[in-house]
């Protein structure tokens, strides 16, 4: 009987950065934000005073020395977007209601909420989250701050034009309403760029794209609002589109290390290991401490067929982000390939203690026993694999396989039955599912099944 298996699966994984020197003590920290209403967004004072108050809660996260947590989705071994969000659940607790102020912007053309809060520091739960061992995206980090700087450079430049416009007279006031105008379009501009974030991460692309075509029209040097609209590009499966903006954000800002290693997995997508190279290899010039970039690049290695020079970047991923269990889980499937299991299993056990709910993990771990013929531990794999991941057709059809070799031919046919199930194309599922029907005699199934697996050939 020719039973056969699927071996790897791509990843997805969680990542979360803390800043260092956190005291032991509650602390108590302010924070202020602010939103621009009245820039032809179909938005009202609710959404700008909520706005605001995010705003304020990172500015406090800041001064808590708190930072952001991300959350990474991987496909085929490399990054490919990335999910901000503030931790203020768990750790910023306010003290008191957020007080909110409303003004008009010099120009009068526009509304600026802002927020202030006061909150309390709960050093505690920052020593539970960073216990839950996710990982650092150092670029994630990097474009915030950017955008933190370019934002209060701007509210600085404000601040100076209405001062001058106290005592200027009129020829000088319409010099400081143009000063004003563009700084209110840099501004509206970096609000943009927020609600084309949140719209991605809502998976609502057109309103997205129009959110950063909305930032680029206002500040046509934007890097930031090309290279989130080329992840949207990207996940409508515009590739080209997607590259043609990151290539734009690279030749605003030939520093900006994240467009080169996105439009390196663009490339890499397509099939063009050696641009993609490329790519990475100036990320990581840009950067020498990214660890994604590294993982990134090892990823193409890999596909190469390169496993040597992959487990390298591995290695160098890991060494920059001991805590990167992305890393540990690719390196993993580099060494079975070199057929070295027990490495292999050593890296999924580590990548499963910093990511206790990574199913591709447990999924994997599981090829690797059932190759040292440790079926019992195998099948324990594939079950944590599904209970993560209850749609993972691969962790029950090579489980089936695991039942079947033990003789268990009922749950054996429960699993590829599951499998046909979420994926009626896996074809090979319909021919061990027959042979496990005709193994235990029930003759009656065979014919419909069989003419199933005609179907899919």
């Amino acid at each position: 009987m020719n039973l056969s298996k699927k071996v790897v699966l791509g990843i997805s994984m969680i990542s979360m950065f803390f800043m260092s020197n956190v005291s032991a003590d509650q602390r108590i920290v302010e924070g202020n934000g602010q939103y621009i209403i009245g820039d032809g967004l179909d938005e009202n004072f609710s959404v700008a005073k909520k706005l605001a108050l995010e705003e304020a809660m990172r500015d406090a996260g800041f001064k808590a020395s708190v930072y952001v947590k991300s959350q990474s989705k991987m496909v085929d071994h490399i990054i490919e977007e990335d999910v901000v969000e503030m931790i203020s659940e768990n750790v910023l607790h306010l003290t008191q209601s957020p007080e909110y102020t409303k003004d008009l912007t010099v120009g009068k053309e526009a509304f600026i909420i802002r927020c202030h809060v006061i909150a309390v520091v709960d050093d505690d739960n920052i020593s539970k989250e960073i216990a839950k061992g996710k990982e650092v995206i150092d670029d994630l980090v990097r474009q915030d701050k950017e955008i933190k700087k370019d934002r209060n450079r701007l509210r600085n430049d404000m601040d100076e034009v209405q001062i001058k416009s106290k005592n200027a007279d009129e020829k000088e006031r319409q010099k400081l309403r143009e000063e004003v105008k563009k700084i209110d379009e840099g501004l509206t501009a970096v609000q943009y760029l927020k609600i084309g974030w949140q719209k991605y991460n809502e998976k609502k692309y057109s309103e997205a794209i129009e959110s950063y075509n909305r930032a680029i029209e206002l500040n046509p040097k934007y890097s930031y609002a090309y290279n989130n609209r080329g992840l949207v590009y990207k996940d409508q499966g515009n590739l080209d589109q997607a590259i043609s903006d990151w290539t734009k954000a690279i030749e605003i800002d030939p520093k900006l290390s994240k467009a080169y290693y996105n439009r390196g997995n663009a490339y890499k997508a397509q099939g063009n290991l050696d641009q993609a190279m490329k790519d990475y290899n100036k990320a990581i010039e840009i950067n020498p401490n990214d660890a994604v970039a590294y993982n990134n690049r090892g990823s193409a290695y890999y596909n190469q067929g390169n496993l040597d020079q992959a487990i390298k970047d591995y290695n160098k991923a890991i060494e920059l982000n001991p805590k990167f269990s992305g890393a540990y889980y690719n390196r993993g499937i580099a060494y079975s390939d070199l057929g070295n299991l027990n490495q292999a299993i050593s890296d999924y056990n580590q990548a499963i203690e910093l990511n206790p709910k990574y199913s591709k993990a447990y999924y994997n771990r599981g090829n690797a026993y059932e190759k040292l013929g440790n079926i019992s531990q195998a099948i324990k794999d594939y079950t944590k694999a599904i209970e993560f991941d209850p749609n993972c057709s691969e962790a029950y059809f090579n489980r089936g396989l695991a039942y079947f070799n033990q003789g268990n031919l009922d749950q054996a046919i429960s699993d590829w039955t599951k499998t046909i199930e979420i994926n009626p194309k896996i074809s090979i599922a319909y021919n061990n599912r027959g042979n496990a029907y005709e193994k235990i005699k029930k003759d009656p199934k065979i014919i419909s099944i069989l003419g199933s697996l005609l179907l899919f050939r």
